[in-house]
């Protein structure tokens, strides 16, 4: 049988939304707002593949930020985008984050 995350009803995704903090909320597009409510209704388990430039990391920052009380997130990038990705958290979610973000390289 394959693992498939059942779909969150509607009310539920709502909910996950109006926890995000309202600086990310209001910038959102509508476009990426269905990416995150795609993603939620999915248990935050998707693939977001929209086109370079349109916000994929935003998305997948407002999807990760509706689990953190589930535990801890890992993002895997390119070493070259390592640090985007600690200001992008910064940035977006600076009250979330640890004082723990690791930049390492794996060999």
């Amino acid at each position: 049988m394959p693992c498939r995350p059942e779909h969150s009803p509607d009310e539920k995704v709502e909910k996950l939304i109006y926890k995000l903090p309202s600086k990310l909320q209001s910038t959102l597009l509508p476009f990426q707002l269905e990416g995150l409510k795609f993603g939620l209704q999915r248990g935050g388990r998707c693939l977001i593949a929209d086109e370079m430039g349109l916000g994929k990391t935003l998305q997948a920052i407002a999807i990760a930020s509706c689990f953190f009380d589930e535990g801890p997130i890992l993002v895997v990038c390119p070493v070259i985008l390592r640090y985007s990705w600690a200001e992008e958290l910064e940035r977006w979610l600076p009250s979330y984050l640890s004082a723990d973000i690791h930049l390492g390289i794996v060999s």
